[in-house]
């Protein structure tokens, strides 16, 4: 991703050559504008192999995409990429975490995730042109142990980090030795429990180490966290951008508006897509209209948002903000509805409740403010 922010690149690696880049920062921008990939990027750069990631993006989605390439167009570079994918997911098992991990979750997801690594070290040592069928049927075991739900959100609740953590992380990085950087996903929706904990971290730092947090919405962040931060800008991507970076990445052969369409069309099949988006359609005009649907319709609906809650809520965000734009929709309502929507797939992700019950609950409360 560096490649497609030259200027931005070129201002940090001044910054670490001159022995000056700052310990803790800030990449905001809005979702899918190579904040996570930069700041992958960035550790490689610094030689921090040290990696504790703290997510809150839907990392089996990117999982799906990669497999379905990987199975569709088999080569190295695809199965690379679908090992990256994997590996995200494990970042969020670093052993600074584990006594963190809620109970009851900690030996069972962290022993998966360890034998998920171990299967990684294993697949890394064939030859993936000699070894085509040994490769494939261990990817699809990978593949299988590591979309569970449980494992890719590692039992989080409301917050993308909690206190407990930061505490474990401060007792890491007073401990270890070598380069090693935390990312933290949309630190704006930290609890102020969370916030307050990450501050006192970030008022002494500790030596060789970085943190990197990413916001959509960094006029949410706290003043305090904010003044000890540097602040990198992302604005979203060009098109050009995008289509180059993913021609380069997953040799697409089509162009797309944005990344997430391209993640969505990869991890699902063209007509589920198509009943998807016509389940969206009707919920989208329910929400804007104010007006509960045919239950019968209704039902229908919640069958396929099932198979992909989030390309599903996806569309429905962008039919609401269309809304919005063409003046149809007030700013509150439209703010409303959207958050009614988070809610949703904060239910269904995290406390494992069924996507149709908290997609209703949801929908209920959007139609009763009219």
């Amino acid at each position: 991703m560096k490649l497609y922010r030259p200027g931005l690149w070129d201002e940090i690696s001044r910054s670490i050559k001159e022995d000056k880049l700052a310990r803790s920062m800030l990449f905001s921008g809005p979702r899918y504008s190579g904040r996570l990939s930069f700041a992958m990027d960035l550790a490689k750069e610094l030689g921090a192999k040290d990696v504790i990631f703290f997510p809150s993006r839907d990392l089996a989605l990117e999982i799906d995409a990669a497999y379905n390439m990987l199975t569709e167009r088999y080569s190295s570079r695809f199965l690379s990429r679908f090992l990256l994918s994997v590996q995200n997911v494990l970042l969020e098992y670093h052993p600074a975490l584990q006594s963190e991990s809620p109970e009851g979750a900690k030996d069972k997801l962290f022993s998966l995730a360890a034998d998920i690594a171990d299967m990684i070290y294993l697949l890394n040592g064939l030859d993936a042109e000699k070894n085509r069928d040994e490769v494939l049927k261990l990817s699809a075991e990978i593949y299988s142990k590591s979309t569970k739900s449980d494992l890719v959100y590692r039992g989080r609740k409301k917050g993308v980090i909690s206190v407990d953590e930061v505490r474990a992380v401060q007792n890491y990085l007073a401990r270890k030795s070598g380069k090693c950087m935390v990312i933290i996903e949309d630190i704006e929706d930290a609890t102020e429990a969370s916030r307050n904990a990450l501050l006192k971290v970030l008022e002494e730092p500790y030596p060789d180490s970085y943190f990197v947090l990413i916001s959509s919405n960094a006029q949410r962040i706290l003043t305090t966290i904010l003044s000890r931060l540097r602040k990198y800008s992302f604005s979203p991507l060009e098109k050009s951008d995008l289509n180059a970076y993913l021609r380069e990445k997953f040799l697409t052969l089509k162009d797309y508006d944005s990344y997430e369409d391209f993640l969505f069309e990869m991890s699902c099949e063209k007509e589920e897509r198509s009943l998807i988006a016509e389940s969206a359609a009707l919920i989208s005009k329910a929400l804007i209209e104010g007006i509960y649907p045919d239950s019968e319709k209704l039902d229908e609906a919640y069958l396929s948002v099932e198979k992909n809650p989030s390309y599903f809520l996806s569309l429905v965000i962008k039919a609401v903000r269309a809304s919005f734009s063409s003046g149809a929709l007030s700013a509150s309502r439209a703010l409303r509805i959207l958050k009614a929507l988070d809610g949703a797939l904060l239910m269904n992700t995290v406390y494992n409740q069924n996507i149709r019950s908290a997609l209703d609950l949801a929908l209920r409360e959007a139609v009763s403010v009219g």
